[in-house]
């Protein structure tokens, strides 16, 4: 009984605690965008009517690529994070 006591007190805590989490993630995303992708990449390049990138899954897997071929060392979760701020700043799909 106090163990459904504690989750069921604690849902308006976690709520907080996700969103505080996912800005996290966004700034994240945006600092590694700034410090790598723009070395490269203008911000131009993800609104050009002649982009490669048409959904979110080619805008990770082309995350990863750049994170692989310029042996960036971003981690899983630090990949997801960068995908996330581009859509969420320019591409707006579906995820």
């Amino acid at each position: 009984m106090p163990v459904q006591t504690v989750i069921a007190g604690d849902a308006e805590n976690g709520k907080a605690l996700y969103h505080e989490v996912e800005i996290e993630r966004t700034i994240r995303g945006e600092v590694y965008t700034d410090a790598n992708c723009e070395t490269c990449h203008e911000s131009s390049l993800y609104t050009s009517e002649s982009r490669k990138v048409t959904t979110y899954a080619k805008l990770e897997a082309f995350v990863e690529g750049c994170n692989t071929n310029l042996d960036v060392g971003w981690f899983p979760e630090d990949v997801a994070d960068v995908a996330s701020y581009l859509n969420t700043e320019f591409y707006k799909f579906e995820k």
